[in-house]
């Protein structure tokens, strides 16, 4: 919760450098967790991803099963019923879980944590670094800049 108003800043700022993801690691303690990991994704369909997300963590009203179809309208998801099938089919579930196991195989043990750097997929390697917790936005834009100051300078060495 308290990292968003950080993200929101980098994204502004950096948003035509830097590629921005996301991925989930719903957290055994949080009953809901990985439900409300699908819940994004469905609303992703839909194009509201981001806007879910966001309403989902900053809400300090309890989200249930019951009650996130509400969340989902809040967030501007326009087909309920489509989002609703997206839950109950569990179309995300095997997304969520393989988000999870590979944040598990890169040391992640808690959230909120940040790869800045580079990650291949295909040999599952961060090239860069992890920061977890409430990062200081300065903190992000010295390792933010730090890595785009090493691609352009290889990009000056290609040309």
């Amino acid at each position: 919760k308290r990292v968003q108003a950080t993200l929101d800043q980098l994204r502004e700022q950096y948003s035509k450098e830097v590629q921005f993801g996301y991925r989930h690691f719903p957290l055994e303690f949080h009953k809901e967790a990985k439900y409300m990991a699908e819940s994004v994704e469905c609303a992703r369909d839909q194009g509201k991803f981001w806007e879910l997300q966001r309403l989902l963590y900053d809400n300090s009203d309890p989200v249930s099963r019951t009650n996130l179809h509400q969340f989902a309208k809040k967030a501007g998801v326009k087909n309920i019923r489509r989002f609703q099938t997206c839950l109950k089919e569990r179309k995300y579930k095997d997304r969520v879980l393989n988000d999870l196991s590979e944040g598990m195989k890169l040391g992640i043990r808690g959230t909120p944590t940040f790869i800045l750097g580079t990650y291949d997929p295909d040999t599952r390697t961060v090239y860069g670094e992890l920061l977890s917790g409430a990062v200081s936005l300065e903190k992000f834009k010295k390792v933010v800049e730090k890595y785009l100051s090493i691609l352009r300078a290889e990009a000056n060495l290609v040309r």
